[in-house]
């Protein structure tokens, strides 16, 4: 393990400054003078900001960008201003190390020889202090100028929580950067500026402003508006056959009372708790009853999932032809109820699920997040009929289940703080600064995993958990580490029973999240005792929780060395698109392991291409050991199956396959089905929910696959003929791209889609909630009904911008009536069940005397300020009196990101 120094003239002793500002010095109640550290950590202030992205720069700094080895050589340039608001730090005053977070490799410091740059491992940078050092006067602000890999185009690419790190080797945070709100602390990118927010000069996306919101949204108005008895009656996810019968809409009195027949208690106690979220728990005899019964050869030849739904004024009725079906009949009828009239329609209801895999994938490893957001996700899960829940369980930045007998995995690399050394955590990455105080830290116990999982069971609900290795492990390979030092004196076969990593392997890499230590390695014994032993733990605690594991999700993505990639080349190197590195840093993986040297020779595999592979084998083997019955894996760790049935122990094998479409993800996908692999559709242009959910840079999201993914988008996508997204949508930079469809046969090896969180900026549960919340009702309408506009699988039929195969109006329809039902109807239920979903930011313009608006969704009150109070905007409001615009919360408790208006001078009035 590469181990740095905590910096090179760090002194061995606390060393005490006196305070150089004379007031403070002078004053008798000071008794002590602070040392620097503690000064700054108290007193400074910290702004960050993008100075130009990539296509603002010169040939002289895409030069430096080169030298530097900034991948392609396309480099961003920010500043970091610190901000002395207290008494001066001396120049003399050098016994301090600023770290900060960046998720950008910074390559140099531009405009200061004050300080020596260094990247620690991951995101993590320090700023030490030179000779040059000319100290920080009392109200001095410092500016410092950063070279960055790559673009920087929202603001959540900056992290808060910088710290300094004095002589004694305590770590204080700077106090104004202690918080998630980064409000304070990032300075907006100029829109005005393409050179301060596009990431290429032919960047074609269209920035959204009050105005472009207006054109977007408005877009469709000559479609029939959706009337109050369509999205009264229209149910999401959308039913195969809906009957909405003239008669009176049936009004609910005290609430619902259930009266369920095969259901588990726990279903009904389920059901009960929703009845209970929205309002319409049973409080008097005055209730409306249901009936619900399990009755396969009521609905004989009917899928698993099925039912039947009949409401009527005296009652209604849910046959299931199984548990699952009545359970979901029972969701149905509470997505008719219209919560604001407190009734809802009479209406038949016949309907079957889509596909058998209905999914939403968590991850609480790169940020932890609480139980209890674990639980409310599952409630909504539930319905709206998702019913797989992918649990990314461990990454690089964190191992978030409690295991028996390896305590290191939850009290190592469950914990983040400032030990270089981490014997006792991980090393802080992503905004957690050195304290484990926040989301950086925190794990399951085996009591809040078996109680998650009969929560999901009760829900009909399947947990697939995932530990993903062989990369993205740096948490679990820190935590035998630790374990491994602990040990080896004392106890030296259990020392190295569990460690992952072939102690003379000194290949250099670094992932794509920047470590060069996070690999597992593949060909050690000691790696799949650890495999078998964290399978046998996980196992158990599915069978006390009277949940049988059936799915075990291996991960395996992202083995490489991205400084082997095609944007880099040994420097100094002629080619200005690409990155200088030396050349002991272009091997692939575990290229110096002699274990995996010894495998190779003994003919096991012929590469080190095959060793993803390999793993992917011995795996399966321990799962089907296990009588696990399915493995599942992201598609980077199987690519070099050639048939799946063959090659892998487990009986059923599935990928999620998460390229984006217009980087030939639809390709991929194809690819898989043909080597024999199930699929789950999870591309990340669509499925994404870490997106950002409009081009403002005021959004939160990674952006690497998709500038923007709303709601409408996610809503838009095809599952089955991926292909014909291209039609619909442009890709990240906002161009057209093509795409073509497999072979009908292909349809047969989809077995359903997934939404994914990853969280590397979503650090708090609100956060999870906002970039989740509506585009999961998006993702649960397309996993379960087939809209008319998706396109039959045609083999060879060419999509792009040009081509005009989609039924667009029928699309744009459908989304009409979606987004009646979710405005109207829906919105308010995630209100009433406490989930803080994305209020949308308004879209505005200005027409001679009136403000005109726009929504994606209607049914939302709209305010505007004035310049000293907001108010409820209305349809006489005086544009003058207008500085911004913000929408509210269905019940009319929160509020969205409040914009300012423009004027439209090519809209025509409407």
């Amino acid at each position: 393990m590469n181990r740095l120094p905590l910096f090179a003239s760090l002194a061995l002793s606390a060393l005490i400054a006196s305070c150089s500002d004379p007031e403070s010095a002078a004053a008798p109640e000071t008794a002590v003078a602070l040392s620097a550290p503690e000064r700054i950590a108290a007193n400074f202030a910290v702004t960050q900001e993008v100075l130009t992205n990539f296509q603002g720069m010169d040939d002289e700094m895409r030069a430096l960008c080169k030298r530097a080895g900034g991948s392609s050589a396309a480099c961003s340039t920010y500043r970091v201003s610190l901000i002395n608001n207290g008494p001066a730090i001396a120049a003399d005053e050098r016994d301090w190390v600023l770290y900060f977070h960046s998720v950008r490799r910074s390559l140099a410091l531009l405009n200061s020889d004050a300080f020596t740059l260094e990247r620690v491992n991951g995101d993590l940078h320090r700023l030490i202090p030179t000779a040059n050092f000319a100290g920080i006067g009392s109200g001095e602000t410092l500016p410092l100028d950063m070279l960055a890999e790559s673009w920087m185009q929202f603001a959540s690419d900056f992290q808060p929580r910088l710290f300094v790190v004095g002589a004694d080797g305590e770590a204080r945070v700077i106090e104004s950067t202690d918080t998630d709100d980064l409000s304070g602390q990032v300075l907006s990118i100029n829109k005005n500026d393409p050179n301060n927010w596009k990431r290429a000069a032919d960047d074609a996306n269209v920035l959204a402003t009050a105005s472009t919101r207006f054109e977007r949204f408005a877009a469709d108005d000559d479609i029939a508006s959706v009337g109050e008895q369509d999205w009264r009656g229209r149910i999401i996810p959308q039913p195969l056959s809906t009957e909405v019968h003239a008669g009176a809409p049936v009004v609910l009195g005290a609430g619902i009372a259930i009266e369920a027949n095969g259901l588990a208690q726990g279903s009904v106690r389920a059901l009960e708790q929703r009845l209970t979220q929205l309002g319409l728990s049973a409080k008097s005899d005055d209730t409306y009853p249901v009936q619900v019964v399990v009755d396969s050869s009521a609905l004989a030849g009917k899928p698993a999932g099925a039912y039947r739904l009949v409401v009527e004024p005296d009652g209604a009725r849910v046959i299931g032809a199984d548990a699952d079906g009545a359970f979901y009949g029972v969701q149905s009828l509470l997505a008719l109820v219209d919560l604001n009239s407190n009734s809802l329609p009479q209406a038949v209801v016949t309907d079957a699920p889509r596909f058998p895999h209905r999914g939403m994938f968590l991850d609480v490893g790169r940020n932890f997040h609480s139980k209890q957001v674990v639980l409310k996700l599952l409630d909504q899960m539930a319905a709206y009929k998702l019913n797989r829940f992918h649990f990314h369980l461990s990454d690089d930045e964190g191992w978030r289940l409690e295991i028996p007998g390896l305590p290191e995995l939850a009290e190592v690399g469950g914990q983040r703080c400032f030990d270089l050394e981490e014997n006792t955590c991980l090393l802080p990455q992503l905004g957690s600064g050195p304290k484990a105080d926040n989301f950086g830290s925190g794990f399951y116990s085996v009591e809040d995993y078996v109680e998650i999982l009969r929560y999901a069971a009760d829900r009909h609900i399947e947990v697939v958990p995932e530990f993903d290795m062989p990369a993205h492990a740096r948490s679990a390979v820190v935590a035998m580490e630790a374990r491994y030092r602990k040990l080896k004196d004392s106890d030296p076969t259990a020392a190295e029973a569990y460690r992952l990593i072939d102690p003379e392997d000194d290949t250099r890499y670094l992932s794509v999240q920047f470590y060069n230590d996070s690999y597992i390695n593949p060909c050690v014994d000691s790696t799949y005792n650890f495999v078998g032993k964290v399978i046998r733990e996980v196992k158990a605690m599915h069978d006390a929780a009277g949940m049988p594991l059936q799915t075990w999700h291996f991960g395996g993505d992202e083995a490489i060395n991205i400084l082997a990639s095609d944007g880099f080349e040994v420097g100094p190197g002629k080619d200005p698109e690409k990155g200088d590195t030396s050349a002991d840093m272009r091997n692939k993986p575990w290229s110096n392991s002699p274990q995996c040297q010894k495998l190779i020779a003994s003919g096991e595999v012929t590469a080190l291409d095959e060793l993803g592979e390999l793993y992917a084998k011995r795996v399966s083997r321990l799962v089907a050991d296990a009588g696990i019955p399915t493995m599942a894996a992201w598609n980077d760790g199987v690519k070099k199956i050639r048939n799946a049935g063959e090659e892998l122990a487990t009986r059923h094998n599935y990928v999620n396959s998460w390229a984006p479409l217009f980087w030939g993800g639809g390709d991929e996908s194809a690819h898989f089905a043909e080597t024999g692999f199930d699929l789950v559709q999870s591309h990340s242009d669509y499925l994404y929910f870490d997106m950002p959910q409009e081009v403002d840079p005021a959004e939160r999201g990674y952006y690497w696959a998709s500038r923007y993914t709303d709601t409408r988008k996610t809503f838009s996508y095809a599952p089955l003929n991926t292909a014909q997204q291209a039609e619909v949508y442009p890709n990240r930079d906002g161009h057209g791209w093509e795409a073509t469809s497999p072979a009908p046969e292909f349809a047969n090896s989809v077995r359903g889609i997934q939404g994914q969180l990853w969280s590397e900026v979503v650090r708090t549960d609100e956060a999870v909630e906002y970039q989740v919340f509506p585009r999961l009702l998006a993702l649960a309408e397309r996993a379960w009904h087939q809209a008319s506009w998706e396109l039959p699988l045609k083999e060879g039929q060419k999509f792009s911008a040009e081509t005009t195969f989609v039924n667009k109006q029928a699309l744009a329809r459908d989304w009409a009536s979606f987004s009646a039902a979710l405005g109207n109807k829906e919105l308010l239920k995630l209100d009433r069940a406490g989930i803080g979903y994305r209020i949308p930011a308004p879209g505005a313009v200005v027409e001679g005397d009136r403000v005109k608006t726009a929504l994606p969704y209607p049914g939302l009150a709209l305010e505007y300020f004035d310049g000293e109070r907001w108010l409820p905007l209305t349809e006489g409001t005086d544009p003058q009196l207008v500085q911004s615009l913000r929408a509210k919360s269905a019940d009319g408790n929160r509020s969205g990101r409040p914009v300012t208006l423009g004027v439209s001078a090519d809209l025509g009035a409407k």
